[in-house]
């Protein structure tokens, strides 16, 4: 009888099934290819997050907390005066200053120089026993008197509202023009002038009561008003006298010579 021989066939397992043969690829080989695959995958990936990192302005690192530092009241003043301009802050240094001075009796505040500079700093009244006082005869406006006070002190005084003046004996002083009162006292240094004019009569010839005068005593008030300061200088008329009715009148005093006769 004779022998039965059988060769040994290699059964690959599958997903669908049982297949037999050597031509179909191996379950390790398969797994392999799947890993390749993975890495690929990661690779892509690792390179799409790095192009959106670059295309985006707003990535950046880890946020980290600002904590400024507190600064102190002088740094922020210091810094207040730095954005304002230089001029504004020169003024302002100025008038600080000038807001820091004390004066003494009779003294004003927001004086006015020669030349109308505005000075701010106080000063006593003008005496008028150290003020010298001259009239003169002006042709325009007609009718008109300048008066010229002069400081031959060796301090700086303020003249303070228009000067009292009295003709003759005249029992009140020369009404005073209200519509030429200065933005600010008139400041002298020692030699400079204050001025104020006198209408001593109407050009039209509407004025009464008018006659001739032939002496003038000036007094000079304190920044109330109130009195005088150094009593009375009497003032020689130039001409020796002066016609004078009831429409006569004396500015403010100011600090120069044109703004006097304005009117």
């Amino acid at each position: 009888m004779s022998r039965s021989h059988h060769r040994s066939q290699t059964v690959v397992e599958t997903g669908a099934g049982t297949t037999t043969g050597a031509t179909h690829p191996s379950r390790a080989v398969r797994r392999r290819t799947l890993r390749i695959a993975a890495a690929g995958l990661t690779a892509v990936a690792a390179l799409t997050l790095t192009a959106c990192g670059q295309d985006n302005p707003l990535q950046t690192g880890a946020a980290k907390p600002y904590n400024p530092a507190p600064q102190a009241p002088q740094d922020q003043a210091a810094k207040g005066d730095a954005d304002l301009p230089v001029g504004v802050r020169h003024e302002r240094g100025r008038t600080e200053q000038a807001s820091a001075e004390v004066g003494g009796p009779g003294a004003g505040t927001g004086t006015v120089g020669k030349g109308g500079s505005t000075v701010g700093v106080r000063h006593t009244a003008c005496d008028a026993a150290k003020i010298r006082i001259v009239a003169q005869q002006l042709k325009r406006p007609v009718n008109h008197l300048l008066l010229e006070a002069t400081n031959t002190s060796g301090a700086t005084c303020d003249l303070h509202l228009a000067p009292y003046l009295r003709f003759d004996e005249a029992q009140s002083p020369l009404a005073e023009l209200s519509a030429s009162k200065p933005q600010a006292v008139v400041t002298l240094a020692p030699g400079e002038s204050g001025y104020a004019a006198v209408q001593t009569s109407s050009a039209d010839g509407s004025g009464r009561n008018g006659r001739t005068m032939r002496s003038l005593s000036v007094s000079l008030p304190g920044r109330d008003g109130k009195g005088s300061i150094g009593g009375s200088a009497t003032v020689a008329l130039p001409g020796g006298s002066v016609y004078v009715d009831d429409s006569a009148w004396v500015t403010y005093w100011q600090s120069d010579a044109s703004a006097a006769t304005t009117w």
